[in-house]
């Protein structure tokens, strides 16, 4: 078939104008020929358009919408209200939970969603998160090749290694560290000079990725106590201080190293703020941002313990937002203070 070669940065303009035309094939794919499109046309279009190539391919015909219609149409019907309708992608690894009732074709379910999503490499059942590094324990049950979770994924503009089956990520919390770095670029401009960061639970980084590659950033200091994530911390942060270590003792390590300090540890965020508040530099402003997982009636009572402990500092600001629900009752709020230690 006759497909008009444009240049991809207007395929939606000449798409539009073929289809003025009633030159289009509707119904067909367009191919992607690099920098290109290939953009189907029927027999009423000229020989000749523009100057641009007329190239013959074979035509796109849509696929399946979702992978449950690459099921077995008599397995579909039989389970066709228990089959999962979403899952997670990180990187090129899918995460899907499997109701019990269907975990029996694991491996049809996992062979449909590799054909349906051409961008995954491997296909994972979620069994749940578990261990004191909250890691999800996951079950390959399809795969391109390796079966290995490790991944790269790209999140606002940066790329980063992580593995779901050996560290805990999100990219449900994209936004937040969007968040932190126009916090760290306000807190910059307020010193008039460059900051330096620590995150004694970074995870595999992926607050500081984003950090790191501005020009707002001194020096970056970051730990984690799964030593997978920290082994991960060092790919992708390789000209920063990044260990594997307990976040409650790093302030003896790295005394006052940081004007920014980030607490992502949500279920246990306060407790732990005393320990890490000599991290922070004395004589100037600095900022604790920080999350924690709460039921929504005791935003006050949080505010009240961070002042608590924040006492022997001077607090210029202190601001605690619900950002997100964390279940019925609970919240998944972000508390950002601004404080001069004496």
């Amino acid at each position: 078939m006759r497909h008009l070669s444009v240049p991809s940065k207007e395929t939606s303009l000449w798409r539009d104008r073929l289809d003025s035309q009633g030159w289009l094939v509707e119904g067909l794919g367009i191919h992607n020929l690099g920098k290109f499109r290939g953009i189907p046309i029927n027999d009423t279009a000229p020989q000749s358009i523009e100057n641009l190539e007329i190239v013959n391919l074979q035509p796109l015909t849509p696929g399946p919408k979702h992978w449950t219609e690459r099921l077995d149409p008599e397995l579909f019907s039989k389970h066709q209200s228990e089959w999962p309708m979403s899952h997670d992608q990180i990187g090129d690894v899918i995460i899907i939970k499997l109701p019990e009732s269907v975990q029996n074709h694991s491996i049809a379910i996992g062979e449909a969603m590799l054909k349906q999503n051409s961008n995954a490499r491997v296909i994972c059942a979620d069994n749940g998160v578990k261990g004191q590094f909250r890691v999800r324990g996951l079950s390959v049950i399809a795969s391109n090749g390796s079966d290995e979770t490790l991944t790269k994924v790209k999140e606002n503009g940066h790329e980063f290694w992580v593995d779901p089956g050996a560290a805990y990520y999100s990219p449900r919390l994209a936004n937040e560290r969007l968040a932190t770095v126009n916090c760290a670029k306000e807190l910059s401009a307020t010193l008039g000079r460059k900051i330096s960061v620590c995150d004694p639970y970074a995870g595999v980084g992926p607050a500081l990725v984003p950090l790191a590659n501005t020009e707002i950033i001194d020096k970056v200091f970051a730990s984690d106590l799964n030593p997978n994530a920290a082994d991960l911390l060092a790919k992708n942060l390789p000209s920063s201080w990044s260990e594997c270590r307990d976040a409650r003792t790093l302030a003896d390590e790295l005394p006052e190293c940081c004007d920014l300090l980030l607490v992502n540890l949500p279920h246990d965020s306060i407790d732990h703020l005393p320990d890490l508040l000599g991290l922070l530099r004395k004589g100037h402003q600095v900022v604790i941002r920080g999350w924690a997982i709460t039921p929504l009636d005791a935003l006050a009572d949080i505010r009240k313990r961070i002042t608590s402990i924040l006492s022997d500092s001077e607090i210029v600001s202190l601001e605690i937002e619900a950002n997100r629900s964390y279940s019925p009752n609970d919240t998944y709020a972000c508390y950002e203070a601004h404080i001069i230690r004496n």
